[in-house]
């Protein structure tokens, strides 16, 4: 991840060590998988919708929907994710990050259950509103929690590896109904069902063990717990070390500032034109995100394919892994490239290579649809991965991280909150809409969404701004400029130097004391 921690603003990031190389790191890395997995649940939410829209024992079990009825099924998961919404940003804040991941994972696991042992169509519906539900909760909390807890110089890759493991989830669920599709039973569609809870199983075991932000901790005034977490991880647990003495006090000093300047959680995002301009890409990133065209094979692969001429459901499911594969792989790379190559150059060649992909498919599609020949038919499938890798490039990495990174601490979780909505908002629409949308208009359909890929263009060219190499209160002065409070800057900070000496040796002299009872008890 890089040989050189970053020098900013009189930052002593460490020079000349690899993450791995640091006993403290390579723990906090670890831990941090766990929150990671909340991204698995709903990648493989849309990948098992795929893989079982191809079973013949779940459509016959369920009156081979179609249509509106069909898009209801999928979309239902969407709608319990909006619900979630306005309850998430206030849990994050109010009980923590982590304990907002447990209560997420509690209820998926419910709407896990309800799905599998489904007996009609009600009880499927309202499994998979309760895992909506769950993973819209932990789609505010782990993302916070990651992009918090991450030493500074990995967070752009670690915040922006989150979001790709939604193919992970993907890739599992695709392979999982490939393999149910020999079973000849209602099982082919419950096992991939009952199997969806196994992110959420894996947080509630190993939860504890992950640490809570530091900057949840000091806004709660539980500074000193801050502070260890902080040195645990980021120095091994040396409390002295310069490096903890920065941060600590920058997150301080930035959450008094916000805390003084604030005017209510929700009007802050337009009470400047910095705020409004984080929420407006916050609002791009929701949408762009599910309307590039990838939502087409993300939720009904079966029936793109059945529409250019491939029916055979086997070769579907075997498809429907091995884009999840690919799409994995290729997104874990790319975000590992953020901070080497920067987030607008990834996101302008994103747009770019989309348009003229999607311009392709959509031709490809009219041509096999007027002429009925195989060729256009395959080209179609070629097409899918080429516009699957120009989209993996940064809407499925950054799409999270890039507005966790401009958001203020203060405004995270709102902000996070009004991205996810939009998200959801889009996700419900390509999911009731899309088959309808197909079904009466075919591949003309198709041009909504490359004039969606050509708007996003324009609009990440004029808005989107480049935050490689800053720390998340430095993109704070970025954004807001002359409206940027002087006392975040460090060389301010330096001033509460002693102040942070003090709360260190009173930590030292804490666990001496400690230490000495132990001694005499011995």
């Amino acid at each position: 991840m890089g040989t050189e921690y970053f020098q900013g603003q009189g930052y002593p990031w460490r020079r000349g060590r690899w993450w791995f190389q640091d006993p403290g790191l390579r723990k906090l890395y670890f831990l941090i998988f766990i929150a990671i997995l909340s991204s698995a649940t709903n990648g493989y939410d849309g990948s098992m919708m795929n893989g079982l829209q191809a079973l013949t024992y779940w459509k016959t079990y369920f009156k081979n929907p179609n249509g509106s009825r069909q898009g209801l099924l999928n979309a239902i998961q969407s709608v319990g994710s909006v619900c979630s919404l306005p309850l998430a940003p206030n849990l994050a804040d109010w009980i923590g990050r982590k304990y907002s991941i447990f209560i997420g994972s509690l209820i998926v696991a419910l709407g896990a259950g309800l799905q599998s042992g489904a007996t009609d169509t009600g009880m499927f519906i309202a499994g998979r509103f309760f895992i909506g539900l769950g993973s819209g909760i932990n789609g505010i909390a782990s993302p916070l929690l990651i992009t918090e807890l991450a030493h500074p110089n990995e967070r752009g890759k670690i915040t922006a590896t989150y979001n790709t493991f939604y193919y992970f989830g993907s890739t599992i669920a695709a392979w999982t109904t490939y393999g149910t599709l020999q079973i000849s039973s209602n099982w082919s569609w419950r096992l991939p069902s009952l199997l969806q809870v196994a992110p959420s199983a894996f947080q509630l075991c190993f939860l504890w063990f992950l640490p809570e932000s530091p900057r949840y901790l000091i806004s709660k005034d539980r500074q000193e717990e801050a502070m260890r977490v902080m040195a645990k991880y980021h120095a091994n647990g040396n409390i002295h070390d310069e490096v903890i003495m920065f941060e600590f006090a920058e997150i301080k000093e930035a959450l008094k500032e916000e805390k003084i300047n604030s005017k209510g959680r929700y009007m802050d995002l337009i009470n400047t034109s910095g705020n409004r301009r984080r929420l407006f890409i916050c609002l791009c990133c929701g949408f762009f995100s599910q309307m590039s065209g990838t939502s087409l094979t993300g939720y009904y692969l079966s029936k793109i394919l059945s529409d250019i001429g491939i029916t055979n459901p086997q070769f579907q499911n075997r498809l429907n892994g091995i884009i999840g594969v690919t799409n994995w792989i290729e997104a874990i790379c790319f975000a590992l490239l953020v901070d080497r190559v920067g987030r607008r150059p990834l996101f302008l060649t994103s747009a770019s290579g989309m348009c003229c992909t999607f311009a392709t498919w959509i031709a490809l599609t009219a041509v096999q649809n007027r002429t009925g020949a195989a060729g256009p038919g395959k080209g179609v499938i070629a097409i899918i991965f080429f516009h699957n890798f120009f989209y993996n490039l940064c809407w499925v990495s950054l799409n999270v991280a890039y507005p966790c990174e401009i958001l203020p601490y203060r405004l995270r979780a709102n902000g996070l909150m009004i991205q996810s909505l939009a998200t959801n908002v889009m996700l419900f629409f390509n999911q009731y809409v899309n088959p309808i949308g197909i079904e009466h208009a075919s591949w003309r359909y198709y041009f909504l969404f490359e004039g969606t890929l050509l708007l996003q263009l324009v609009t990440v060219y004029f808005f989107f701004i480049e935050t490689k190499g800053a720390t998340l209160e430095e993109i704070s002065r970025t954004f807001d400029g002359e409206d940027a409070v002087e006392e975040m800057k460090v060389r301010a900070l330096v001033t509460e130097k002693a102040d942070i000496v003090e709360q260190v040796e009173n930590l030292d002299n804490r666990g001496q004391n400690t230490s000495t009872v132990g001694q005499k008890r011995d």
